[in-house]
């Protein structure tokens, strides 16, 4: 059994497939060539709904929740849905929120409002890589200006505010002036992650829409970490394959529902659905797709009772610890949560959590 409802304590959301940036390592843009079109296999214009939250929401007592917004393939703030969504999450006294954006959309009282309406209970982790000559190489797209702007507005209506930045080769000489900038406008914390997505497709650079290359850091530890497994499993498949299987979202007590209310064990299961037939992560969610139909885990179908699923009781546990035919490894899973390789920048080694003095 993956999670009972009631063990669950965090809903992470995909709340819409709308976003205003093109980074280039994002799921938005992958498959093409030089990540300058949107992946044509993933929901374009798709959101949630207020009818989805009040279904999601339904069986939960109040202030219990935790409710998270971090897409595979768009930012929140970018729906014309979210405002309807949050203030339905306020009246119904969800215990925490979390929201995961660029920064680079709404109005600095906008931002404002949403921290005076949430009263305490809102993080906001504001992704940032760099300065205003740096954040926009990887952030394509992104405004400094309205960056700043926003993010002085939040933290001055009392919002907690996190900096995520992730160091590649252009940014990193700026992590010390990042953090002075971050503790001077009153960031809770910042915090520097480490991108496995180079080492994983086996690259040190990728170009972006605006025909500039983003390459990765010297000495990435995760480039050291696939270097040994190549020597001990000859391929990372062979590691996927074999490697003992923790999950991660099962130990957080977390699900995720994507922009099409289904519900996935994890982020990382929510995106190759929506990926090119040829990869990996797609190739392996075939056993289960062709066992189970697209739909077993669409909640405005079913809602609550996907958990009841043969996938949820009994497939996953299966497929990480006693797979066969039926109940084949799932790429995705020993991927991301095998023993030797750390592919989140959220978890292990690949992020480095600061707090930051008042």
């Amino acid at each position: 059994m993956f999670l009972t409802l009631d063990q669950i304590e965090t809903i992470q959301l995909d709340h819409t497939s709308r976003c205003n940036l093109m980074c280039p390592q994002c799921a938005r843009t992958h498959g093409s060539k030089n990540n300058d079109t949107l992946n044509s296999f993933m929901p374009v214009g798709e959101d949630l709904t207020l009818d989805d939250y009040k279904m999601i929401l339904e069986p939960f007592e109040e202030n219990k929740l935790t409710i998270y917004h971090c897409g595979n393939f768009g930012d929140a703030l970018a729906s014309p849905t979210f405002d309807e969504t949050m203030d339905y999450c306020i009246e119904k006294n969800v215990k925490q929120f979390k929201i995961a954006t660029n920064a680079s959309l709404r109005t600095p009282d906008w931002w404002h409002d949403l921290a005076k309406r949430t009263k305490g209970r809102i993080r906001i982790n504001f992704s940032i890589d760099g300065l205003e000559d740096t954040n926009h190489l990887y952030r394509v797209n992104s405004n400094w200006d309205k960056i700043m702007a926003n993010a002085a507005a939040y933290i001055k209506g009392g919002g907690i505010a996190k900096w995520y930045f992730i160091e590649f080769k252009h940014n990193y000489h700026q992590i010390e002036q990042a953090r002075e900038l971050a503790n001077k406008m009153g960031f809770q914390q910042f915090n520097v992650k480490y991108t496995s997505r180079f080492a994983e497709t086996q690259t040190t650079q990728v170009s972006t829409k605006k025909g500039t290359v983003v390459e990765d850091i010297k000495n990435n530890q995760n480039q050291k970490d696939m270097e040994e497994i190549k020597k001990k499993f000859k391929t990372f498949g062979s590691y996927v394959d074999t490697t003992p299987i923790v999950c991660k979202y099962k130990q957080e007590k977390t699900v995720f529902i994507d922009m099409l209310a289904k519900l996935w064990p994890c982020t990382w299961m929510g995106a190759p659905l929506y990926f090119p037939p040829e990869n990996l992560q797609t190739k392996s969610f075939k056993n289960f797709i062709d066992l189970y139909g697209e739909d077993f885990n669409n909640m405005r179908k079913h809602g609550w009772s996907v958990l009841n699923h043969e996938y949820y009781t009994t497939y996953l546990d299966r497929s990480w610890n006693d797979q066969d035919d039926t109940y084949k490894r799932i790429y995705t899973c020993g991927r991301t949560c095998g023993n030797k390789f750390e592919f989140s920048s959220g978890f292990g080694k690949n992020i480095k959590r600061e707090f930051l003095k008042k």
